[in-house]
């Protein structure tokens, strides 16, 4: 056999080494050719000696093997299998857990730092630990530590060293992205199978400067990236192609941008809790005080923060659960609580909503009217009035219109930081008897709608609570009841 040979043969059976001990399905392949070529070779063999009856002592041998026409050394198609790269370089491996990865990687860094330690010539520590470690894990080839052609350059052994530190950061991080909530990783996912690619060449790049040919967990961690990225349907243009290299001794640069996006992830999963306990304790609050409206108003400060703190950590405004469960207790919000942006936000969601709901059926309503609606109703009845704050809701205006037996309710919308000229026009009509200002839902700056109330005479009255008759009716007398009475004895 010729050197050239051997050294082909060799490096087949190298390459070959590390998928063979995991894919049983090649191993037998691998153990069925090396019969079928020694079967071949017998019909080279010299003339069979002379024939010796049998021994009926000794134990059967195998049925010989006999090579059909069809016979073919071609490898025959894998089974599916879950996370099976369809590529001419590692089709049908499948990957062990990102955990494992990661374990390996940090043992083989330390090994590899050992090898630059001794090619530095300098005290390195014996592998003994280390090659334990590696009894315990699955298909751990410490193989810098066996004899073999490498480099005896120290530098590129310590750059190995920090490639396989990359590689575990990598994996790590991948598996802490595959932990995120599907909505929250979304966020970071294509940065993060970047920078995993990117780890993955550099492990690759790492390897190749010792001589090695390749590692079992650089090929592992490239099929988890190019699975993870097909499925998510995302386009990776860079370093999962050969020729698309990344030198090794950039492990220092990498390895910190890793880690940077370690702490953005474990940042993010941080928000994550604490945005679902924020949530978690609104629900909660809201519905006991929907079981004992007594007890809402002392609820009102607390719910108020947890509406900041959960919008603010990402919860949408018009989350359909709070919303939900806003409705039942809207109108006990106390007059002297104040909401922030973010409840206002919120307040603005629910007011939109009741907006474009269906007005109810004629007549499902056929309770009597309160003491109090019947009396503005005295005063207001074929009038009109202005209501200024929110977004107009046909079920409330109809519902005002109706126990007010009002000609009609000129509801109108706001919007942040317009200006209050814009409602003047409404304000100066003749037929106006009174002027609605729903201080919840519009911007403070609002407020100077009374200097044109007072300029056209107009009675002005701050809606502290929702849209309610009843409410509406309570304030109103309250506030201008003495006014409108007087008015309408002088008119």
């Amino acid at each position: 056999m010729t050197d050239e040979l051997a050294e082909a043969l060799v490096a087949v059976f190298e390459r070959l080494g590390p998928y063979v001990c995991s894919d049983p399905h090649l191993r037998d392949a691998v153990h069925n050719l090396g019969r079928a070529i020694s079967t071949w070779t017998d019909q080279f063999s010299p003339s069979p000696a002379p024939h010796v009856p049998a021994r009926t002592d000794l134990a059967p041998t195998h049925p010989p093997v006999v090579i059909p026409a069809d016979f073919s050394l071609a490898r025959p198609p894998d089974p599916v299998r879950p996370l099976a790269l369809a590529d001419d370089e590692v089709h049908g491996i499948v990957p062990v857990d990102l955990a494992v990865i990661a374990r390996r990687c940090h043992l083989k860094a330390e090994a590899a730092r050992v090898i630059a330690a001794r090619k530095r010539g300098g005290a390195a520590p014996a592998p003994n630990d280390l090659i334990q470690q590696a009894n315990e894990l699955p298909d751990c080839d410490l193989w810098m530590l066996h004899p073999g052609d490498y480099v005896d350059a120290p530098k590129a052994w310590e750059d190995l060293g920090g490639a396989f530190a990359v590689g575990a950061e990598a994996a790590t991080l991948l598996a802490a992205l595959r932990d995120l909530p599907d909505a929250l990783a979304e966020r970071h996912r294509e940065r993060v199978l970047y920078a995993g690619a990117e780890a993955q060449a550099l492990m690759w790049a790492g390897v190749l400067d010792v001589h090695r040919r390749a590692d079992n967990d650089q090929v592992h961690l490239f099929v988890h990236i190019r699975e993870y990225a097909r499925n998510a349907h995302i386009y990776i243009n860079r370093y999962l192609k050969k020729e698309d290299r990344v030198s090794a001794d950039q492990w220092p640069a990498l390895l910190s941008r890793l880690a940077v996006l370690r702490d953005e992830l474990a940042e993010a999963r941080g928000k994550a809790r604490h945005r679902e306990k924020g949530l978690t304790n609104l629900k909660y609050k809201l519905r006991k005080m929907a079981d004992v409206p007594l007890n809402a108003a002392g609820e009102w400060p607390r719910v108020l923060e947890l509406l900041e703190e959960v919008v603010s950590s990402g919860v949408p405004a018009s989350n359909a659960d709070i919303r939900e469960l806003l409705l039942p207790v809207l109108d006990t919000l106390p007059e002297d609580q104040e909401p922030g942006p973010n409840a206002e936000r919120v307040f603005s969601a629910v007011n939109e909503y009741l907006a474009t709901r269906p007005a109810p059926a004629p007549g499902a309503d056929s309770e009597e009217p309160a003491v109090e609606i019947r009396s503005v109703a005295e005063l207001l009845r074929g009038r009109q009035v202005v209501l200024i704050g929110g977004v107009e809701r046909n079920v409330a205006r109809r519902s005002i219109e109706h126990a007010f037996g009002l000609s009609g309710l000129n509801w109108v919308s706001t919007r942040p930081h317009e200006s209050v000229t814009v409602f003047e026009p409404a304000v100066a009509r003749a037929d106006v008897a009174v002027v609605l200002l729903a201080i919840r839902w519009a911007s403070h700056s609002y407020g100077d709608v009374k200097g044109y109330c007072e300029k056209y005479g107009k009675p002005m009255v701050y809606l502290t609570g929702g849209y309610n008759p009843n409410q509406i009716a309570h304030q109103i007398l309250t506030q201008v009841g003495d006014r409108l009475r007087s008015l309408e004895r002088a008119g």
